[in-house]
């Protein structure tokens, strides 16, 4: 992650970029550009003036961009899906999961993040239907992209993971949110699917061990 400065502009311009992300940790604000595929964080004076400007606003200390606004529907997770741990073995779930992964992580490497996130969010609202995700439906496709696992690992792939686990499950009429989480000392992302207070594909001591920045 880089420390960027701010523009010349005041503090309240910047924070009216409308790509922006950000959130707050132990008093340091970090920040996810959708329109440059990055994190960031500010020089110490910089971060100050940044949070006396938000806390003086109408902004807060967790943001999401314009186009996204749907904060008030997260909730803090407390549970994980048991289709993580328990399910039977189904090549087709598995082969799903396989194909629409490295469709995922192809759009990832070749468009930029906004517009992958765009089309996610067009694809999900379009085709999700009212089934939970406690369904049997649901609970084949969670366990399909776990056993998948086994043949294409899910080292560095969590955020291709997450949105191809999500639209699979909107095919099937079941909402599901894509987290992306921050942490410091040392920094790291991590990235999760959520339905509700529900987590999907991970575990609620993992992913508790950020804090969101980015709720799709």
């Amino acid at each position: 992650m880089v420390r960027a400065p701010l523009p010349a502009s005041t503090a309240m311009s910047f924070l009216e970029n409308p790509d922006l992300a950000w959130c707050e940790i132990n008093e340091t604000l970090v920040f996810l550009d959708l329109s440059k595929d990055r994190y960031f964080r500010l020089t110490n004076a910089q971060n100050l003036e940044t949070l006396e400007t938000i806390d003086r606003s109408a902004f807060g200390r967790w943001h999401q961009p314009v186009a996204l606004t749907g904060l008030s529907k997260w909730t803090p997770p407390t549970r994980s899906s048991p289709a993580i741990g328990f399910g039977s073995f189904q090549m087709a779930e598995v082969a799903r999961a396989l194909w629409v992964q490295r469709w995922v992580e192809w759009r990832l490497a070749k468009q930029p993040f906004c517009s992958v996130i765009n089309d996610f969010c067009r694809i999900r609202d379009a085709r999700t239907g009212n089934l939970p995700a406690a369904s049997n439906i649901a609970s084949c496709t969670i366990r399909g992209f776990e056993h998948a696992r086994l043949l294409r690992t899910a080292a560095e792939r969590c955020l291709a993971r997450s949105i191809a686990l999500s639209l699979c499950l909107a095919s099937r009429g079941v909402r599901a949110h894509v987290v992306l989480g921050v942490r410091l000392a040392p920094f790291g992302a991590h990235c999760w699917a959520q339905a509700g207070d529900e987590i999907l594909n991970d575990s609620v001591e993992e992913v508790l061990r950020y804090k969101p920045i980015l709720f799709i």
